[in-house]
């Protein structure tokens, strides 16, 4: 993803302030099978990404890994959120089990960031707001698949649902243990 890169820095600084926090740290991973109604070439919506056990879904080298890893679409479903996915023949949609770790660990405020801003980050942003968690985003620590113009809309569209949108990565947000 275009710029994708550059953010691998604001990300790690992220983890190592959240760690010194003592707060807990989740990356959600998308982890598709070879084959799936999720790609184009069985007729769905994504071009072929992320394919399981390939680079293309390896995480950035430089990307400090360091807590909980949640891997998305591994059945074939359509894995946007990190708190739900939903079967792309059936439309089922079912939980995650994100949110209940979470809440079991006394998590309150989400402070989210990554690729990309106008899918995944969109879709688990307002997923966790929909299950009662404060949210932050960090814009700076985010990139858009559809560039700047889908960067603003996404943006506004968190704020106006509900999310804080923190522009800077290295200032803030506050962290806090949990």
């Amino acid at each position: 993803m275009p710029g994708g890169d550059e953010i691998v820095p604001l990300v790690n600084s992220l983890v190592d302030r959240a760690h010194q926090a003592g707060a807990r740290v989740v990356y959600s991973q998308d982890w598709h099978p070879p084959v799936t109604p999720h790609f184009q070439t069985a007729g769905g919506p994504w071009p072929v990404h992320c394919v399981q056990g390939t680079w293309g879904a390896a995480f950035h080298p430089g990307l400090q890994v360091a807590g909980e890893v949640l891997q998305k679409g591994a059945g074939g479903e359509d894995g946007y959120s990190a708190f739900s996915m939903r079967d792309p023949a059936s439309q089922r949609q079912v939980p995650t089990g994100l949110a209940e770790r979470l809440r079991a660990a006394g998590v309150r405020h989400l402070v989210v960031c990554g690729l990309a801003l106008d899918v995944c980050v969109r879709a688990s942003a307002l997923d966790a707001l929909a299950e009662g968690f404060a949210v932050t985003v960090v814009a700076g620590a985010c990139r858009a698949v559809g560039g700047k113009e889908a960067t603003a809309a996404t943006l506004a569209e968190l704020q106006a649902a509900g999310a804080e949108v923190h522009p800077d990565p290295a200032a803030g947000p506050a962290l806090e243990a949990s």
